[in-house]
């Protein structure tokens, strides 16, 4: 399976029937399994020799008479505790994203999550979103400090308000598990936490972006349509991370909306291992943004090894290139404190040169002498 088709496959949705009963275990086998009363949990059909297993939770059961499912399509059913055993009942897939994303403080839609993960991806909406170009500077626009205090004032909704003001970093108390937080709000894993029964209490960003346009209404279309662009953006991404996963690569991108300074556009990029190649390939992160103050800048970070950084920064303002050459004793330091050293170490006092994104063609190069 190639292509489209595997994530076109992961989102079908099947009606249920009222006639398929339930599925039965033992006590020993729900033990097993770590199941809870009440849980809701994602199974998958699989098809093993000839016959139809059901995958859940690491363990292969009989399919039982009635699922009308093909290979690889996913499942719901909830855990349910009788006397002398378990049941699990095959349930909607719009009522499984109910149950696994509760509302937060009383007032976190569970709607608009049920709309990201169980709304199906046409095909023609797929290679839409296959064919779209790198993220475009839409949602980078968007989260510009005075473009967002814009687009929620217009909205006049406080809760939105509230929900943007909690997502946003701040340049002077950033600390990891801000970035990771931050990382995980991106918009790029709602639908793999739901899955997996895992419901944040951080916003996420696709779905703040679509209770904005549903706040805005007909208000204002040109900023619905930059939203809706946003979101595609998104979505478009993780397409492509998918894409790229099925090559053997790692890659995705994101956008980091900060309260005191313009946003981050940051990413992570991570080649196969070709064949006989004993070293894994590093594994790169490249940061821009637009700083105030000291202008547009470039870093191309890469982890050659568990200890050794290479670090390329390139910047408009002759200013800024000098001060950064002038912090590399300070930036050794740092890392030698933390275990790690830097290796290459280069400053450019221009644009970075265009890159392409994800794979680059057999003999691409990059001439970062520009």
């Amino acid at each position: 399976m190639s292509g489209i088709e595997p994530i076109a496959s992961s989102g079908r949705i099947h009606p249920i029937s009222a006639e398929i009963r339930p599925l039965q275990l033992e006590v020993t086998q729900a033990r097993e399994m770590g199941l809870r009363d009440g849980q809701i949990i994602q199974g998958s059909i699989e098809l093993r020799g000839e016959s139809l297993k059901l995958l859940l939770n690491g363990q292969l059961l009989d399919v039982p008479p009635g699922f009308r499912f093909r290979p690889g399509d996913p499942i719901w059913l909830k855990a349910q505790s009788r006397p002398g055993g378990w049941w699990l009942r095959l349930i909607d897939a719009h009522k499984a994203a109910a149950a696994t994303h509760p509302s937060t403080a009383g007032h976190q839609e569970t709607s608009s999550a049920t709309d990201l993960l169980f709304t199906t991806l046409t095909p023609s909406r797929l290679q839409a979103l296959l064919l779209r170009p790198p993220m475009s500077p839409t949602l980078m626009s968007l989260f510009e400090p005075k473009e967002i205090a814009a687009l929620l004032k217009a909205a006049a909704n406080k809760e939105l308000v509230h929900q943007f003001v909690q997502m946003r970093l701040s340049m002077g108390s950033l600390s990891a598990g801000a970035l990771q937080s931050a990382v995980q709000s991106s918009g790029l894993w709602l639908e793999s936490m739901l899955a997996r029964g895992l419901a944040s209490s951080v916003p996420d960003v696709k779905t703040l972006l679509r209770r904005l346009i549903r706040a805005l209404g007909e208000r204002d279309s040109p900023h619905t349509a930059s939203l809706q662009r946003a979101i595609d953006d998104i979505e478009a991404t993780q397409v492509e991370s998918l894409s790229a996963q099925s090559r053997g690569e790692l890659a995705f991108a994101l956008v980091l909306p900060f309260a005191n300074a313009n946003p981050l556009d940051i990413e992570f990029f991570r080649a196969s291992r070709r064949r006989n190649q004993k070293e894994a390939p590093p594994f790169i992160v490249n940061i821009h943004t637009d700083h105030h103050t000291l202008g547009e800048l470039w870093l191309k970070i890469s982890i050659v090894s568990r200890t050794q950084i290479d670090l390329l920064v390139w910047a408009i303002k002759p200013a800024t290139a000098e001060r950064a050459r002038q912090k590399v004793s300070q930036l050794t330091k740092s890392l030698r404190e933390s275990g790690l050293s830097l290796g290459l170490f280069r400053v450019f006092n221009s644009e970075r040169p265009s890159v392409p994104t994800g794979s680059s063609p057999p003999g691409a190069m990059l001439d970062v002498q520009a």
